[in-house]
């Protein structure tokens, strides 16, 4: 048994079962397998978890790791913004299982490549890797904030969480704009 199929099993469960019946006994289950053999792969459940979180965004989010040519950083940021969050909107507690995680060692190894594009658009380096924080952390708070309970609908008639998520997201990246002016 590989430690990717542990991960895509792990992910499977998840939306059956959510974040709180996601255990390494019912996994183990679930993949035929003693729980101890899963520490084989994974040390710990956050490890694990970490991993998972990795994974859901691992299809999508490498399309957006390089800007496509001519693309302004912004618009590059926003895209990877809004993928961030509709990934973790796909899986049930995407969000939660996100935000107890830290990038796997292969991931941080990517960050040089990954703050390249908005270096080049003039953000120090600090910047550029701050930038890509905000953005990350705001879809996930987003993302998080969606689960939960809705405005009142006698202080706002309709609920547009797209909407909100947007203005936000125009917002956050707006600023970064005028970081660049100084």
């Amino acid at each position: 048994m590989e430690r990717r199929t542990v991960v895509r099993a792990a992910l499977r469960l998840l939306n059956e079962v959510g974040i709180d019946g996601l255990t390494t006994r019912r996994l183990a289950d679930e993949l035929g397998v003693k729980q101890p053999a899963l520490y084989w792969h994974f040390k710990n459940k956050q490890e694990l978890l970490d991993e998972m979180a990795e994974e859901m965004l691992a299809g999508t989010l490498d399309l957006l790791d390089v800007p496509e040519p001519g693309q302004e950083w912004d618009n590059w940021l926003m895209a990877r913004g809004r993928v961030i969050r509709r990934t973790l909107l796909s899986y049930r507690d995407g969000a939660l299982v996100h935000a107890g995680s830290r990038p796997t060692p292969g991931r941080v190894a990517e960050i040089p490549a990954l703050i390249r594009p908005l270096v080049e658009a003039g953000f120090t380096g600090e910047q550029a890797i701050r930038a890509l924080i905000a953005v990350g952390r705001f879809a996930l708070g987003s993302a998080v904030d969606e689960r939960g309970a809705a405005v009142p609908l006698d202080v706002r008639p309709e609920e547009d969480p797209d909407g909100d998520f947007e203005f936000g997201l125009r917002a956050l990246v707006s600023g970064m704009r005028l970081i660049l002016e100084e």
